[in-house]
């Protein structure tokens, strides 16, 4: 590995669902969220079927009163951006919109909704349903807090279409990382279907020095560079690492790795060198490390 010289083709678009649930998750069945793959920028419906609520009071007091309106309150991946409220006056906001029974949906941009979204696929979303004021309602004291118990939803990410995606957003060397690579956007390497796709990976440790598994002209002889077909996805090649680990026999004890470079390749490809002062390949994807908590 020459050079660090970050292609403007190989931008970072975050989009793997790094140990997070599937989107629709149990509570017998008590939360959707449609479309799913979820984007962050895009429009997502979340539905909740308080019907299916097995704890606290918002349940029996809506099947006494269903035209009262519900909220949704929500703390993870973090606060509203317009904040949930108080606990006895919620934001309008968070106003849930009335399905018909005891379901209660609310559609929004999670990029907009939450303040910081992006802990929204490595977290998912954890909420709860209430009454404006959450308070014990009055003549159903004895069922507790107008609301229902706490759910966290996992979000599955949407399959970004960009030549290679990173994901999560933020990482450390001990998290898991996924590099999906769409071959149906690279003109240069021309993956045919069928052909074996490898990754280069180097990490730069605190010393400043590269560390890689194999020599560039080697990476296709080694099997474990060698990226798996996305199921269903033509075109599709992803590689899923843990750094720490797959480095750290690589690197002298004590280091720690500020980065991973790669650049997919095939048998018998060579790139061309840039022609920037760099003198690098033109196409490689930089991967920050975060190397603090």
């Amino acid at each position: 590995m020459k050079t660090l010289n970050i292609s403007s083709l190989a931008r970072a678009s975050w989009s793997f669902g790094l140990g997070c649930a599937l989107a629709l998750v149990g509570y017998g069945q008590a939360v959707t969220v449609t479309p799913s793959p979820t984007a962050l920028q895009e429009e997502v419906t979340l539905t909740i079927d308080v019907s299916k609520s097995e704890e606290h009071g918002l349940k029996t007091i809506l099947e006494a009163n269903p035209d009262l309106p519900v909220y949704i309150w929500t703390w993870t991946p973090s606060d509203p951006v317009g904040t949930n409220g108080s606990w006895n006056n919620s934001s309008d906001g968070c106003l849930l919109t009335h399905q018909g029974g005891l379901k209660y949906s609310l559609t929004f941009v999670p990029a907009e909704f939450y303040t910081n979204p992006s802990g929204l696929y490595s977290q998912g979303i954890s909420f709860l349903a209430k009454l404006k004021d959450g308070a014990p309602y009055p003549g159903f004291e004895d069922f507790g807090e107008a609301k229902t118990e706490d759910f966290n939803v996992g979000i599955l990410p949407k399959l970004c279409e960009d030549q290679m995606c990173i994901f999560p957003e933020t990482r450390r060397a001990s998290d898991f990382v996924s590099i999906t690579y769409n071959t149906n956007l690279d003109t240069a390497l021309n993956v045919q279907e069928g052909e074996d796709v490898y990754l280069q990976l180097s990490a730069r440790g605190t010393d400043g020095q590269f560390y890689t598994l194999a020599e560039d002209d080697q990476v296709t002889n080694t099997p474990e560079l060698k990226m798996t077909p996305v199921e269903d996805k033509p075109g599709f090649y992803r590689f899923i690492v843990l750094p720490e680990e797959f480095f750290g026999a690589l690197m002298p004890e004590g280091l720690g790795i500020l980065t991973m470079v790669a650049f997919p390749t095939k048998a018998g490809f060579e790139y061309a060198p840039d022609t920037t002062p760099w003198d690098g390949l033109y196409y490689e994807t930089n991967i920050p490390l975060l190397d603090c908590e």
